[in-house]
């Protein structure tokens, strides 16, 4: 379990009312990862959401079976593993994140933000719309370094 003041760490979470961070702070989970650790693959099922507490994650693309491409790294405030909430059906992870130094999570399970967003649709909304703004930001940079590869 976490605080309302670690929860307002995270960018996209400082939009959201100590109401709304109430709630979430009860389905809250911490979990921590090694440098080196995968924390997902691309292609693994999208089970939760993560936001990093402390600590550095590349999320990385497999260019071949022996190649990986860092496409971005996360830092302290940010989230990564969206694919879980936006996702429809086959919520699947479309990067892999590798722990670049020993990293600090929070985590939510898809399931329960879902249940906590039907209760709540104004929380629903204003996070789901910052995860709108990570996607298109990710997006962005990932058809940059595309562009920069097939110059």
């Amino acid at each position: 379990m976490s605080d309302l003041n670690g929860l307002k760490s995270i960018i996209q979470l400082s939009y959201l009312n100590d109401s709304m961070l109430e709630k979430l702070v009860t389905i809250t989970d911490i979990i921590e990862y090694k440098a080196g650790d995968y924390i997902f693959k691309e292609g693994d099922n999208a089970k939760s959401l993560h936001a990093v507490i402390d600590g550095k994650v590349g999320l990385e693309i497999e260019k071949n079976s022996s190649t990986r491409i860092l496409i971005d790294n996360i830092t302290q405030g940010m989230m990564l593993r969206f694919s879980a909430l936006v996702d429809t059906e086959e919520k699947n992870y479309t990067t892999s994140a590798r722990v670049l130094t020993d990293t600090k999570l929070f985590a939510w399970k898809a399931e329960d933000l879902e249940k906590l967003f039907s209760q709540d649709y104004e929380m629903g909304f204003l996070l789901m719309k910052r995860i709108a703004k990570i996607v298109k930001t990710r997006l962005r940079i990932r058809n940059v370094q595309f562009l920069d590869i097939y110059k």
